[in-house]
């Protein structure tokens, strides 16, 4: 007989101990109308329990608001906050949204967004997260309204356009910005160091998801390429690339100069070319010297400055060419046209103590 009992009260006492965790499960995977809660923590094996259990837990809560106090519409991001005992792989699910992406932010805090799909409906949402320590985890679940019945769902960000009227400017420059993203009613602003910080547009009153500003090229910008953002209500959804000309000195050493042929006599034409590939392509590059006067260049499809001058009627001898990008070179004027180098065959000794295997040319 006591034997008997003995075996009974052993069976008593297993059953207990495996129906625990079973019940706490149970309740926890009934929602619960709270913002935030927890659930027990899932040991993977009885040995791991007695050591783990403390320290596992996933506590979440959703932390932002929907614009329209009957839930979120669709296309709406739900961000929450998640609250774990240390270091686990955090990861969320919801039927009612996509796109579930979660990341670190601190010790044991972890922050996560999702959009809420087109065509859940309205009602209560649920979401679900899972901690994973490695040796345990832990599950949190969460509720939040929706109401997508009638909502255009919001246009991806992606989509929306920034267009500028004109890709390039110097200090002062007026340009004209728009940024258009269908049906929104997001706050539009651009922001570049080109005009200075920030820059907020009016919406067009006439034209739905539709913004339009001047931004003015900043004195404190320098010569060379800026990115322009788009933003909506923070968030960049566009980009574009815009040229300044600062009010800086050129900088000597980034481009050069040629001048085609090097010598000519007065009425010659002659090539110029400026290669300045560090400089805005937007900028006016020219050429000025005493031979033949300032000559406004243009830029060429090879990415290069061209232009043609006419040699003056002046004095004889070399003159210095300058260009605006800093660049320098030398041009000759002489009385019958430009020089032609000489053939090997025509280099002449000529008499002296210096022999130079060279004849000197007439200018």
């Amino acid at each position: 007989m006591r034997k008997a009992l003995t075996v009974s009260a052993i069976a008593v006492v297993a059953s207990m101990a495996i129906a625990a965790p079973a019940t706490a499960f149970a309740a926890d995977a009934s929602p619960s109308p709270s913002a935030s809660a927890s659930a027990t923590p899932g040991p993977k094996d009885d040995a791991a329990k007695s050591d783990s259990s403390d320290k596992a837990k996933a506590e979440v809560a959703v932390v932002s608001t929907p614009k329209d106090p009957t839930g979120y519409k669709a296309g709406e991001q739900v961000r929450f906050q998640v609250e774990t005992s240390g270091d686990a792989k955090v990861s969320g699910s919801s039927d009612a949204l996509s796109g579930i992406s979660v990341k670190k932010v601190g010790s044991g805090t972890y922050e996560g967004t999702g959009t809420v799909k087109s065509g859940y409906g309205i009602g209560t949402a649920h979401l679900k997260v899972t901690a994973d320590y490695g040796d345990t985890g832990a599950q949190g679940s969460a509720t939040f309204l929706v109401n997508t019945d009638g909502a255009k769902p919001k246009p991806d960000p992606s989509k929306a356009s920034l267009s500028l009227s004109t890709d390039g400017g110097k200090v002062g420059d007026k340009v004209s910005v728009t940024v258009k993203d269908a049906g929104s009613d997001s706050v539009a602003t651009v922001k570049s160091d080109a005009f200075g910080g920030t820059v907020k547009l009016e919406r067009d009153p006439q034209h739905e998801g539709t913004w339009h500003g001047t931004a003015t090229v900043a004195d404190s910008a320098k010569s060379g390429y800026y990115r322009v953002d788009a933003l909506l209500d923070g968030k960049v959804v566009d980009s574009a690339k815009f040229g300044v000309q600062g009010k800086e000195a050129p900088v000597v050493g980034k481009s050069s100069l040629a001048v085609n042929p090097g010598s000519g006599k007065a009425g010659d034409r002659i090539a110029l070319t400026v290669d300045a590939p560090s400089i805005n392509p937007k900028s006016n590059v020219s050429v000025d010297s005493k031979a033949f006067g300032k000559v406004s260049l243009t830029l060429g499809k090879d990415g290069k400055w061209h232009g043609t001058a006419t040699v003056a009627n002046v004095q004889l001898g070399r003159y210095d060419v300058n260009s605006s990008t800093g660049s320098k070179a030398v041009f000759t004027v002489t009385k019958s046209g430009a020089v032609k180098p000489l053939k090997p065959s025509d280099h002449k000794t000529p008499h002296g103590s210096v022999n130079t295997g060279m004849a000197p040319a007439d200018v």
